[in-house]
Parts: structure tokens; C-alpha cells; sequence
């Protein structure tokens, strides 16, 4: 490709054990621990002899608020696990790659990791497992200049209250996120008694259409708020309400839940209306959730991509890898490469926009102060 790529979605971190931007270690673990209890990709495995483990030890099963969390002496472990102790047993979830033995991801060798894959820009995401990090990602912005682009972060739970909506106003413009981060798995800290589209959160939603900046979305195809095409409709609600805002579907479109067995999509038409319709785009970011079901390149992967393409317009679409997660089942230039080699429906217009103008266009950079 004859331009700079864009890689929209990416993360950095420190290491994984200590408090990362929260008020303390605790509380960054409360948000792991729930997180690899709603994690599916990667199965639990006994350490003793790494077998599979088909229990779920980490959470009660009926109380998805933070009375919810088992005494199971969660932590983080090395070389990319998490770890905890049930039934006597010592088990983990490899969360992240082996080589992971501290469970970070510096700026400086995202950066190198970036170098060699080819890759010009990063979007940091900004997910409670790794931290609360927009200081972090203004500060590499700094170190680095043109290579990494940070997303904002706010308590989801809380997220409607007014120090919360100053939060993102502040990270914005002192720290020049260009987007919201925001993953309706962190409902769990207020058991997910009110949701996103409720109006109270409103104030929010106002305040990321002032700034200009979209907001990327976490959704689940199974959680206390429904199905996936319920959290479509609670988007549905807040793009109808707030016209201005723009939005992302982080980790992109689940075509494997409405494939038929000739790989051909259909789609719930709430999404369909959302990606025709309002002001939604979606990344395209395959390995991280097929990786560990099927081998590089992913073909049926590409089938799916090309219907998505020629149903909703390239314009529509952004591709990122989930690195450095994604190495746990594939290279980071493997993440491009099964895309940009094997898409031959791709026109050089196409081809820039998916891997460069849309992610520009949305993440257009506030001036940090």
C-alpha cells in the first residue's frame, strides 16, 4: 500500500498488577476479575496439568453487580495470565501472549511492533483490564509524535453523573483524547441498573457531541442487558436522540452469529438500520475472535467482510488489529495481512479508506492544551 496505515484499535499498558490509573490495585482488579469472567475467547485451563476447566468460578452466576465477585484470591499472574485458586485447585485464563511475562505493553515497543508490522498510527483503546491510561496515552502521543491517537475513559456505571461528563471534558481537551471509550461491561459496577440510553445519561452524550468526538462501543452477544440486538436497540435509542454523535462498533459487526451455512449474512435489522442509516462505522478486526477457531487467513473471515463492504459501502468500515492480544493466536502483521493480501474486491479508493481515511476522519485530534 502506498500510504501510511492506520491501526484502529491497539493498546499499551503498564504492568497489569499494579493500580494503572485507578485509585488503587483493588479496584483495577475488581474490573479484571469480572472482565475474564465474561472473557470467552480463551478457555480456563487447570494448572496442574492444563487441562480444560468448564466452570465459570470467578462470579456468581445471578448477581451481575460487584456483589457478584467471588473470593477465589484472583491476580494477576506471569507471562500473560490471569490466575486464581477454586475447588483446590490453582487454574488461568492466557489472556495475553506468553511473552508477557509482566503483562505490559510500552509505548516505545508498541511503537517498534508497529515499525515492523508497517504500521504508521495507532488508536489506543481503553479498557479497565489494562487501566485507566489516558494520561498514559497523552504522554506517549508526546514521545512518539503521529503515532498514537488515545481514546478518553470514564466510569460507564456512573458515567451520567457530572463529575464524570468534566472527566471526559478533561481528558479531551487537556489531554487531546479524540474519542470515548466506553464498554457496557463496566455496568457490572452498578448492576447495570440503568443503562446508556437512559436519559439521565443524556449530559454525556451532549457533552462527546460538543467535543466532536465518537464514541467507541463495547457490546456483548450475550449479557444482563439482552442479546446483542438488544445493546443494538438501547444504540439505537441514543442515535436517535442525539443525531450529532457519531460512533463505532469496537471489535466490529458479529457475523458469525447471523452466517447460514453458506456463509451468507443476515443480519438483524436494527444493525442493518444503524449501518445504513445513522452515524455508525464498525472495525473490521477478525483475528482476535477467530484466531483460536480456525487458521490463518481466516477465509471464511474474507466472505464475510465482502458482504459487509458491498451491503454497507467501505466508507462505513475501519481496520484494526486488538494488538497486543491478538498475538496469542497470530503475527500483528498477520492481522493485516489476512485482510489487505486476500481482498481482491478491495479498489485502491477502498483499500486507503479501510486501513486509513476513516479512522483519520473519526479520530480527528482536539489540540491538547
Amino acid at each position: 500500500m502506498d500510504f501510511s496505515i492506520i491501526d484502529a484499535h491497539a493498546h499499551i499498558f503498564p504492568p497489569l498488577a499494579g493500580a494503572c490509573g485507578f485509585p488503587d490495585a483493588a479496584t483495577h482488579l475488581l474490573h479484571q476479575q469480572r472482565a475474564m469472567h465474561v472473557h470467552g475467547n480463551q478457555p480456563y485451563r487447570r494448572l496442574r496439568d492444563n487441562t480444560l476447566v468448564s466452570e465459570r468460578p470467578l462470579w456468581a452466576p445471578d448477581d451481575p453487580s460487584e456483589a457478584g465477585q467471588t473470593d477465589v484470591d484472583f491476580r494477576v499472574g506471569r507471562c500473560g495470565r490471569f490466575e486464581w485458586r477454586a475447588g483446590g485447585e490453582v487454574q488461568f485464563v492466557q489472556f495475553l501472549p506468553p511473552a508477557m511475562e509482566d503483562l505490559s505493553m510500552p509505548a516505545g515497543v508498541l511503537a517498534r511492533q508497529m515499525d515492523y508490522a508497517g504500521i504508521e498510527t495507532a488508536v489506543l483503546q481503553n479498557d479497565h483490564i489494562y487501566g485507566n491510561l489516558a494520561e498514559d496515552f497523552a504522554a506517549a502521543a508526546l514521545a512518539f509524535p503521529g503515532r498514537f491517537i488515545g481514546l478518553a475513559q470514564v466510569e460507564e456505571a456512573f458515567a451520567w453523573r457530572e463529575e464524570e461528563v468534566a472527566r471526559l471534558t478533561d481528558q479531551v481537551e487537556r489531554l487531546g483524547m479524540a474519542g470515548l471509550y466506553f464498554t457496557m461491561t463496566a455496568l457490572f459496577r452498578d448492576g447495570y441498573r440503568r443503562l446508556p440510553d437512559d436519559p439521565a445519561y443524556d449530559p454525556l452524550w451532549r457533552e462527546a457531541a460538543r467535543l466532536d468526538v465518537p464514541v467507541s462501543w463495547v457490546h456483548a452477544a450475550k449479557s444482563p442487558v439482552g442479546t446483542y440486538e438488544d445493546e443494538m436497540r438501547h444504540l439505537a435509542a441514543i442515535v436517535e436522540r442525539h443525531p450529532r454523535l457519531r460512533h463505532v462498533l469496537v471489535h466490529g459487526v458479529p457475523t458469525g452469529l447471523y452466517a447460514d451455512e453458506t456463509e451468507r449474512l443476515r443480519l438483524p435489522s436494527v444493525l442493518e438500520r444503524l449501518l445504513t442509516d445513522g452515524a455508525v462505522s464498525a472495525e473490521i478486526l477478525y483475528p482476535i475472535g477467530w484466531g483460536g477457531r480456525m487458521e490463518y487467513p481466516y477465509p471464511k473471515a474474507m466472505e464475510h467482510i465482502r458482504q459487509l463492504l458491498d451491503r454497507f459501502g467501505a466508507e462505513r468500515f475501519l481496520w484494526g488489529s486488538d494488538m497486543p492480544n491478538v498475538e496469542r493466536y497470530c503475527t500483528y502483521r498477520q492481522t493485516l495481512t489476512y485482510f489487505s493480501d486476500h481482498a481482491p474486491f478491495l479498489n485502491a479508493t477502498d483499500r486507503q479508506r479501510v486501513f486509513r481515511d476513516n479512522a483519520l476522519a473519526l479520530f480527528r485530534r482536539p489540540p491538547a492544551s
